[in-house]
């Protein structure tokens, strides 16, 4: 197996901080057959890591001179996706078989028609993975080429790229710097205008939550002025006016007003309440009657 230590430079786990350190690692070749580093700009080597769960996946990175490499962002979709990469076609289509006759044994008495679908689908399901395979193998052929990768513009560049570049001493680290420079100010600006659009979002949403209260008030106040008038109202109406106009009222008689009742007159007290469950007590709502009447009095003399 064809292994090498380099100084590596990447980000750390808070997705911020450019680290380097002494890591020993694979060549691509090693993982991918059919990606060859012999005689091409900038090798690629990953690091084998396994997760929480036991799974392996690799970090790949990017070979910038004897002693120094860099970790390659935006390669996570090769990280976890390796084996298949190195699939050759009949490796595919074999798998792919193998699969299509654990389904059919699964289901012996599957008509011929159902059978002929799932062989059309396994055919698809190999050619899609053939697609994605090559697809794959050819954005990591252009890792090979780190330098022209960066210089396109396609990819964030890192504080760890430029410190990783600084250390190869490579020609390219000005035109690094200016790209990250430029990076740099276009995200700044789109957080400014992301912050902008919430502010205004946020603006907008206290405008239409004040106008629903302003509303609400009036509609209360009109409530008020009915059940003065002796007209009956609902029971949440009957909460919330004795709420604004500080008077106390039992917890019990809150959730009979809510829930219970209907509507209620503070004048005749009456009331219509909701039709109780078959089998339920009839509710006691002598404390409903109790805060209506306190309610009328109060508005009859203010």
């Amino acid at each position: 197996m064809t292994t090498r230590k380099f100084w590596c430079h990447y980000i750390g786990s808070d997705g911020n901080t450019p680290k380097r350190r002494n890591i020993e690692l694979t060549s691509i070749t090693e993982l991918v057959p059919s990606v060859s580093n012999e005689g091409v700009k900038t090798p690629v080597w990953c690091e084998r890591n396994e997760d929480g769960y036991h799974q392996v996946y690799y970090k790949l990175y990017a070979q910038l001179s004897d002693k120094v490499a860099v970790n390659i962002l935006g390669a996570t979709s090769f990280e976890h996706h390796y084996l298949r990469m190195a699939m050759t076609d009949e490796q595919i289509d074999a798998d792919q078989q193998g699969w299509l006759e654990r389904f059919l044994a699964d289901y012996p008495n599957m008509s011929e028609e159902r059978k002929q679908e799932n062989r059309k689908h396994a055919l698809h399901r190999a050619a899609e993975m053939k697609e994605q395979r090559d697809r794959n193998i050819g954005i990591l052929k252009r890792f090979q080429d780190y330098d022209n990768y960066l210089l396109t513009g396609e990819s964030w560049i890192c504080q760890a790229a430029v410190n990783a570049y600084e250390e190869a001493q490579s020609p390219y680290l000005p035109v690094i710097q200016e790209l990250r420079r430029q990076k740099l100010i276009k995200r700044e600006a789109r957080e400014k205008e992301r912050q902008e659009q919430n502010r205004l979002r946020r603006e907008e949403e206290a405008r239409k939550k004040a106008e629903a209260e302003q509303k609400e008030q009036e509609r209360l106040t009109q409530e008020a002025e009915k059940f003065k008038q002796g007209e009956s109202i609902s029971g949440e109406d009957v909460v919330d006016l004795c709420r604004r106009y500080g008077i106390a009222i039992h917890l019990r008689t809150v959730h009979n007003l809510q829930q219970v009742i209907y509507v209620i007159n503070g004048k005749t007290g009456t009331c219509q309440y909701y039709r109780q469950s078959k089998g339920k007590r009839r509710p006691q709502l002598d404390g409903c009657y109790k805060t209506a009447g306190e309610l009328y009095q109060y508005l009859q003399t203010h």
